[in-house]
């Protein structure tokens, strides 16, 4: 089952870098390929033992995912994300370790200039890393299974929170500031740390972003304090149905 779903993706139309060179002067021999991400991930799936494994590692981490020498991640990492998640659920052991800390890379990892964006099914231009934090986030109940590893991933996917907002309200005697509610995907955000706030296909950056009132209970419903924000940046229609996501995360991505 989960190879035919890795084999049903469009992986050529991931949007991706052309492929390196073979070799520095490789300039008159045949086209380097473009690495194929869903052959490292069906022989990560299929795995049983330790040199399986290595081997899928070594082909998703040299261009398919991820480029591990140059410390960048891929927009295929995202759609990969979900695959990797199974395979950290119900895989062979070696490759469930494997597929976390390839999970995990790939949200530490910087994107390449040009690709450090994934337009999400709200249609939002998300940092590579948050898009894929939050796929992580929706399996908490299956990693909380996972024991230690699983445990590790949701704590690393905390620093790229995502915040929707429901509600918000200019402080009429602080321009620039806006307090709104919504749903806090994610940790809190650091005190002082900016964000990026994405309204319809247009983003804003935020100076700073404070945590009001954090989430007490399942809901995430919480209050933050958005500061720094440019003359008219809430309009007649508000902010409802905007998303906040971390300044860093979106420096790394732009």
């Amino acid at each position: 089952m989960l190879l035919t779903e890795i084999d049903a993706v469009d992986w050529p139309a991931i949007p991706a870098p052309p492929p390196r060179p073979r070799t520095a002067g490789a300039a008159d021999g045949p086209p380097a390929e473009r690495p194929d991400p869903a052959a490292g991930l069906r022989a990560l799936a299929a795995a049983r033992d330790l040199d399986a494994v290595t081997a899928a590692v070594a082909a998703l981490i040299s261009g398919s995912l991820l480029r591990a020498v140059a410390g960048e991640v891929l927009p295929g990492a995202v759609v990969a994300a979900p695959f990797l998640l199974d395979i950290a659920e119900r895989g062979h052991p070696h490759a469930r370790e494997s597929a976390v800390v390839l999970l995990d890379r790939a949200m530490r990892s910087a994107p390449l200039a040009g690709f450090g964006r994934f337009r999400t099914s709200a249609g939002h231009d998300a940092p590579l890393c948050c898009a894929i934090a939050e796929l992580v986030r929706a399996r908490r109940d299956a990693l909380a299974r996972c024991g230690r590893s699983g445990a590790y991933l949701l704590q690393a996917s905390r620093a790229h929170w995502r915040f929707d907002i429901r509600e918000a309200f200019g402080a009429a005697d602080e321009p620039g500031v806006v307090v709104a509610l919504g749903v806090l995907r994610g940790g809190p955000p650091p005190p002082s740390s900016g964000g990026e706030l994405h309204q319809a296909g247009a983003v804003t950056a935020v100076g700073a972003v404070g945590v009001e009132c954090p989430p007490v209970d399942a809901t995430r419903d919480a209050c933050l304090r958005l500061s720094g924000l440019p003359a008219g940046a809430v309009g007649e229609g508000g902010l409802t149905g905007a998303v906040l996501y971390p300044a860093v995360c979106g420096d790394r991505a732009d």
